[in-house]
């Protein structure tokens, strides 16, 4: 009678450890295809997927139908200061299932999703992840909110270029400018510094 039990339960066993196998394995195979594109496709994407740029999104926050801007800054940056009837998704919470919804919305309705955050590389991270998920119709906007706010202020102009990174240190232009103002700088040659030595004295000799 043990001996049966024993049985049975080296079964349940057996047959919960089969189960949980095949469980994993039909996850893994899905997660394999969660994703719509490769790497390297994405990094094209980047480049081809065409981005709103600040003078475009003034006319775009206007048509709330159509167009949905999505601020990815936390909620304490969103109530600071915030675009026009944008509406905020921390990044952390865009995948949440109410998000998901959204998104799943906004794409069933054919509404061109606009993500930003303080500049354009805080949204161009979220934005990828997105548009591997499907969501095509999101893109980014050029420049941030940064460069928005210079455009609502009027400070940009038709030739400005919405630079994503700006460098510490402007090193051409401190080359340039000393190339202008060269001076000749002359070394001198140090003097050499002869060390003489004291001669000892002789010890005085005693005699008669």
């Amino acid at each position: 009678m043990e001996e049966l039990k024993r049985t049975r339960r080296i079964t349940i066993g057996v047959i919960v450890f089969l189960a949980v196998i095949i469980i994993g394995a039909n996850t893994i195979k899905k997660q394999k295809n969660i994703y719509k594109y490769l790497p390297q496709q994405m990094i094209e994407e980047l480049i081809l997927v065409y981005q709103v740029t600040p003078e475009e999104a003034v006319d775009l926050l206007k048509d709330t139908v159509s167009t949905v801007f999505v601020d990815l800054r936390s909620i304490y940056d969103y109530e600071k200061g915030k675009l026009d009837n944008a509406i905020n998704i921390p990044i952390p919470m865009l995948l949440d299932d109410d998000n998901k919804k959204l998104f799943d919305t906004w794409k069933k309705d054919s509404v061109k999703v606009v993500f930003y955050g303080n500049d354009q590389l805080q949204a161009n991270a979220p934005w990828m992840m997105m548009y591997q998920l499907g969501y095509t119709n999101t893109v980014t906007l050029m420049g941030g909110k940064e460069y928005m706010d210079l455009q609502m202020a009027g400070l940009l102009s038709e030739n400005s270029t919405y630079e994503t990174e700006k460098p510490a240190v402007d090193y051409k232009a401190i080359l340039a400018k000393g190339g202008n103002n060269s001076k000749t700088v002359t070394t001198v040659a140090p003097k050499k510094t002869v060390v003489v030595r004291k001669k000892k004295k002789k010890a005085a000799e005693g005699g008669c």
